[in-house]
This record gives C-alpha cells, sequence and structure tokens, in this order.
C-alpha cells in the first residue's frame, strides 16, 4: 500500500484530579470500566459541537488486560454530521460485500486520536482536525458521563510531563539561538481559532508561504498534485538570534527567553525547537515537555495513519522514558 511521509508528536501528560475528587480506581481503570458498560463502537458515539461525532474507532486486542497499557484510537468527524467511514452504524453482522448508498447526513472522517494509557500517564498522537491533547479529555470525560460513572471521575485534566531540571536550565541561562524545525506537510492546515496563536501561528504561516512558492514552480496541476503529496520530504529551518548574542539589549534577550518558553511549550506537532542557552547547553522541546517526533507513513487510499504502527510508536516512547527514568516520576 502506497505511503506518504509525515511527521507526529507524541505527547506524555498525567490524568490529574484535585485531592477531593480523586477516585479510587487509576485513569486506566477507568477507561477501561467505561469501555466494558459501552462494548460497541456505536455505543461510544458522542457530539462534540467543536468536532462532531466522536467514538473510539479500534480498541487493541489486549484492551481488557490489565497487566498491559491500554490502546485506543478514537475517531472524530465534522459538526452535524455523521461519520460515514466509521463503521459505527452497519445495520448486518456480517458484511456482505455489497455497495450501499452513503447516509444522507455523512462526512468523512476528519480527526483522529492515539491515546496509549498506563495507570494514570497517557502517551497521546493526534492526527487531523483533533489538535493536542485537550479534545481527547473533553471525549474521555463525555464517555464518563456516557458510562454512567461517578461524576467525581469525570474532573480530571490532563497535564503535560515535563523535565523540571531542563526547564530551570533554559529559565536561569537563557536563550542565545532558537531554532524552529519542521516538514512542509501540516503547513496545509487552516489557522482558525483553535490554532496556538503567537509565534507558533507564526511560523506555520511562514512555512505555509514556502509552500506556495514551491506550488508556483510545478508545470501542470498533475505536478502539483505529486507535490502535494511530499509536502513530508521537505525539511525546513528558521534561526532566531539577537544581533551582539548576551551583549544585545536587555529587552531584545528578554523577549526572546519570553518567547522561548512559550513556543517550547506549544510548539506545533510537526515541528521541534532546538534553543542554544547563553552558557552554552543545547535543550530540544522533547526534553523540556516530554514529547516525541516520529515519523510515520500515511497510507493514500484512507488518509489514514495505520493505527498498528501508530501503537507501536507509543509504547516504544514509553519503554525510552521509563529508561531514562522519565515515567511515572
Amino acid at each position: 500500500m502506497a505511503r506518504r511521509p509525515t511527521s507526529k508528536r507524541l505527547h506524555y501528560v498525567r490524568a490529574v484530579y484535585t485531592r477531593a475528587n480523586r477516585p479510587q480506581e487509576n485513569f486506566a481503570s477507568l477507561v477501561r470500566r467505561a469501555l466494558q458498560q459501552l462494548p460497541h463502537v456505536a455505543d461510544t458515539k458522542v457530539a462534540i459541537r467543536t468536532m462532531g461525532v466522536v467514538g473510539v474507532r479500534q480498541r487493541h486486542a489486549d484492551w481488557e488486560n490489565v497487566a498491559e497499557p491500554l490502546r485506543i484510537a478514537i475517531g472524530a468527524g465534522a459538526p452535524g454530521e455523521s461519520i460515514g467511514t466509521f463503521g459505527a452504524d452497519t445495520v448486518a453482522v456480517h458484511d456482505l460485500d455489497a455497495p450501499e448508498a452513503p447516509p444522507v447526513d455523512r462526512a468523512f472522517k476528519l480527526a483522529d486520536a492515539f491515546v496509549l494509557i498506563d495507570e494514570d500517564e497517557l502517551i497521546i498522537c493526534t492526527d487531523g482536525a483533533m489538535r493536542g491533547y485537550s479534545m481527547v479529555a473533553r471525549y474521555l470525560r463525555d464517555l464518563f458521563s456516557q458510562a454512567n460513572l461517578p461524576p467525581n471521575t469525570q474532573t480530571f485534566d490532563f497535564e503535560p510531563a515535563s523535565n523540571q531540571e531542563k526547564r530551570r536550565t533554559l529559565e536561569l541561562e537563557g536563550v542565545r539561538e532558537m531554532k524552529l524545525k519542521g516538514t512542509l506537510y501540516a503547513a496545509t492546515r487552516e489557522l482558525d481559532g483553535d490554532e496556538p496563536q503567537g509565534l507558533t501561528a507564526a511560523w506555520r504561516r511562514f512555512r505555509r508561504g514556502v509552500q506556495g512558492l514551491f506550488t508556483e514552480e510545478a508545470e501542470d496541476d498533475q505536478q502539483r498534485a505529486i507535490l502535494a503529496g511530499h509536502w513530508g520530504d521537505f525539511n525546513i529551518t528558521t534561526t532566531i538570534a539577537p544581533v551582539g548574542g548576551s551583549r544585545a539589549e536587555p529587552v531584545v534577550l528578554t523577549t526572546l527567553d519570553d518567547a522561548a518558553m512559550d513556543v517550547i511549550d506549544e510548539i506545533p506537532d510537526d515541528s521541534e525547537v532546538v534553543i542554544k542557552t547563553r552558557q552554552g547547553n543545547e535543550i530540544r522541546s522533547g526534553d523540556v515537555i516530554l514529547t516525541k517526533q516520529v515519523r510515520l507513513g500515511r497510507k493514500d487510499g484512507q488518509n489514514d495513519l495505520d493505527h498498528i504502527e501508530v501503537w507501536d510508536e507509543l509504547q516504544t516512547f514509553r519503554s525510552e522514558l521509563r529508561q531514562r527514568g522519565a515515567w511515572q516520576r
């Protein structure tokens, strides 16, 4: 099957409750309990105004095995429409392999989230219109409600796991140089109200402008279509550094320091920040907020990521974090 390259960021977060509302079960047990109450794909569908119909498309084969991390794939459609590629509303028990007319209010799946849950720790990869992990938290709150779990189970939030030592180094030493790295693929996404603002939005606009210049060089529509399928093959890097280095005006240095702290927390999933401090240390975005950039293949036919491939990457990242002593600290 043909694949197009794409870069995705894996987010390591924790499900946190206030002390008064914390359930006795860990978060993975709560999700398993909700899925046991809602055994079918159609049972897990929840209408979210900004995302349309959202539901659990896939559960890993061993999802009921409490000795293993829980792995699920969540899909979303378009507001006010069913998901035509969701597979949630098939009438027959067995597929007769016969063509059927699409539903009147159908829409193709527009977004995915792939989630590994181990006790209260989660690793999340999002794709398409489901940007970041906050929508996953919102959906799981609604899923708990739909499964009639106690109200206090729905009061959680996701907090990014961070390396406090690296963050303190960045705060104490300040920024000498900041590099933003990424591909041209996700620059095609529209900038709307849900898109991060400030430097991260400017970074995406810059790459979209470069993408436009490349498109103008194509001779015809066929070449432009081929080029569009290979945006993930183009790497682009920009460097931000004050003239004069550490001897620059204090307001310049302070502005760069503040921008670095903002962008390192909100860098788009398809990008990376590499910072050199004024003491010569190098810090990457995945060192402060514990994330990882991975290279995946996108299926041409469905425009989907392969859930098995993504789940393998989530497991690999979990193993790496455990080896570094950063898991469940």
